[in-house]
């Protein structure tokens, strides 16, 4: 009984050593699953960090390429720029790598990162931890930008940084007119002061245009100055049998204003203060409400106008900084050693010589009437669709009427809606141009030696001088200021509106159709101290501006606003009683610099 009780002992002294040792098994798979389990929490918790850390990145880098998007919008966007240099901001890529078609039929320029610039000549700015990085190419002949911005920050999960890339377009619409701010443009003027006779008129005016003369003026034995309105801001000297006016009624009376003293005579008659009634001093005045007699002692004040040569000579379009996109035949030679403003073009442009030719920089497509149309018509033959859209309606302008096609389009031969945008159907001669005038051309200086007409838009820059040397009855069609260096010398007429065999001095609207030529250069072509010269038996139907003077010959006529230092008139000068005007060609001088609008971003991506 004795051994049976120590076998019974061993026994369980053995099972209580199995049971520990399971245990001790047990125990250890339960922290080695435990220790696995925390492992994987740890990596795990690890990795969402190192997630959420990488996309937070991800997201500050968007936003700063966002930020930068809009800072490079902004730049096109500023008034004080010109939306169509692409020196406002730098370029993303070395080159266009399309330099044959606009870059809306190359896609991949917008995203393609070949032949990129480096990221160290593009605009940069900090945000917090994060860059940007933004640059722009301008397609000139589309007038688009496609910006490109990187947003870049320090990738906090490895080495390098995290950056996101996005890239837009903006279309440029370009501005190519505004109100007019300065009323000189209603007058002829001249501005020169500090003489005796600041202007000195020989010979009799004729017509009813507004006259300004910022000094003193004298009028010589004979002359007669019939305006619709005088007003002298110095003194006024009338020599024997001259007069401003004549006595018959009040309807031939001239409202007349002047700051300084009046007399009349050559024997030195005493100055009196020009106030009320100078009948007897031969002015023949009447007051603004046309019934009282006298003269107003309070004149009008006019600022002269100041013509910014240099800033046109840069932004210009077409100009010395950005010629044609679009030419053929004789274009203008800009400028000759840019960008030095010297007058370095030495042969005076002829804006209307025997061949045609075209220059313009933009989308505007351009063609000519196959067949004459009557004023009646709806259907139209052109020579060429070429650049025009081959599907939807757009607008086109032949001389000066809007017409909508609104079928045939991708065909030579269109229905058309005559007289749109308030204009008059009117009939039109075989081979007249045919421009889009809904694309944005820029700017444009086009003659069709066929119709005699001169096309026109925007503001455009020749380094050097101008002439019009084709006598016949030439005309033109929009709104544009031509900036010359040079001098201006019109032998031959050129008009904004033509009735039979000259100008339709009773027809012309400023507001539609105004070239101004503003010339600083002295001689040359044109007498010396002559900045623009008009020969005789001519007519010039639009606005003349001359740093010097601006004179005309025998027989001429002109219509539009002038502005010279003087006005130098030969006999049987016939002014035209031209409408006010409220709206001018960008570019005109004393107006504010406008430059073109970019519309809102588009095709986004990144």
């Amino acid at each position: 009984m004795r051994t049976n009780r120590n076998w019974k002992s061993a026994v369980g002294h053995e099972l209580v050593g199995e049971e520990r040792g399971i245990a001790l098994v047990m125990a250890l798979g339960i922290l080695v699953v435990c220790a696995i389990m925390v492992t994987t929490v740890i990596a795990y918790t690890s990795s969402a960090q190192r997630t959420s850390s990488f996309s937070k990145a991800r997201l500050t880098a968007f936003d700063a390429a966002d930020a930068g998007m809009n800072n490079a919008y902004a730049v096109l966007n500023l008034p004080s720029n010109n939306s169509l240099k692409q020196s406002i901001l730098p370029p993303c890529h070395t080159s266009n790598p399309d330099t044959t078609t606009p870059a809306a039929t190359n896609p991949t320029w917008m995203t393609s990162s070949s032949n990129l610039t480096s990221q160290s000549t593009w605009n940069t700015n900090s945000y917090g931890n994060a860059t940007t990085y933004w640059c722009g190419d301008l397609d000139v002949q589309g007038a688009q930008w496609f910006l490109r911005s990187v947003g870049s920050i320090r990738n906090p999960t490895s080495t390098g940084n995290a950056t996101r890339t996005l890239s837009s377009k903006v279309t440029i619409q370009p501005t190519v007119t505004q109100p007019k701010n300065n009323p000189v443009w209603d007058y002829l003027y001249a501005g020169h002061t500090g003489s005796a006779c600041d202007q000195t008129l020989n010979n009799n005016i004729s017509g009813s245009s507004r006259m300004y003369v910022a000094g003193n003026l004298c009028l010589s034995p004979n002359v007669n100055l019939a305006q619709s309105k005088v007003i002298v801001g110095g003194n006024l000297d009338i020599s024997n049998n001259a007069s401003v006016g004549a006595n018959t009624s009040l309807s031939t009376r001239v409202e007349t204003q002047v700051g300084g003293n009046c007399r009349y005579g050559s024997s030195s008659p005493p100055w009196v203060a020009c106030t009320g009634n100078q009948d007897a001093n031969h002015i023949y005045s009447k007051l603004a409400d046309g019934t009282t007699i006298g003269v107003n002692h309070v004149p009008d004040v006019i600022a002269p106008p100041a013509a910014d040569f240099a800033t046109w000579y840069q932004n210009a379009i077409p100009g010395p900084s950005q010629s044609c996109s679009t030419s053929s035949g004789p274009v203008p030679t800009f400028d000759g050693n840019y960008p030095t403003r010297d007058n370095s073009v030495l042969t005076a442009f002829d804006l209307t010589p025997a061949t045609s030719y075209t220059c313009r920089v933009g989308r505007g497509a351009s063609t000519t009437l196959a067949a004459a149309i009557t004023a009646s018509q709806t259907t139209i033959t052109v020579s060429s669709a070429s650049g025009f859209p081959a599907s939807g309606t757009f607008l086109i302008r032949i001389d000066d009427e809007d017409m909508t096609v609104t079928g045939g389009q991708g065909t030579t031969t269109w229905t058309v809606t005559r007289g749109v945008n308030s204009t008059i159907a009117a009939s039109h001669v075989i081979s007249q141009a045919v421009n889009r005038d809904d694309a944005g051309t820029s700017g444009e200086l086009s003659w069709n030696a066929t119709t005699k007409t001169l096309t026109v838009t925007g503001t455009i820059y020749i380094d050097g001088s101008a002439k019009i040397s084709n006598s016949a009855v030439n005309t033109y069609n929009g709104q544009a200021t031509l900036y010359l260096s040079g001098t201006f010398y019109a032998n031959g007429s050129l008009c904004a509106a033509v009735s039979g065999s000259t100008c339709n001095f009773a027809g012309w609207n400023p507001d539609h159709e105004l070239l101004m030529i503003v010339a600083n250069g002295n001689g040359g072509q044109v007498n010396p101290g002559d900045g623009i010269q008009i020969a005789n038996n001519f007519s010039f139907q639009g606005g003349l501006y001359a740093t010097n003077a601006v004179e005309f010959g025998n027989n001429v006529n002109v219509d539009g606003p002038i502005v010279g230092s003087q006005i130098v008139l030969s006999n049987n000068l016939a002014t035209n009683a031209f409408p006010f005007i409220t709206t001018v060609p960008v570019g005109m001088p004393s107006n504010d610099e406008v430059y073109a609008q970019p519309n809102p971003p588009q095709s986004f991506s990144g």
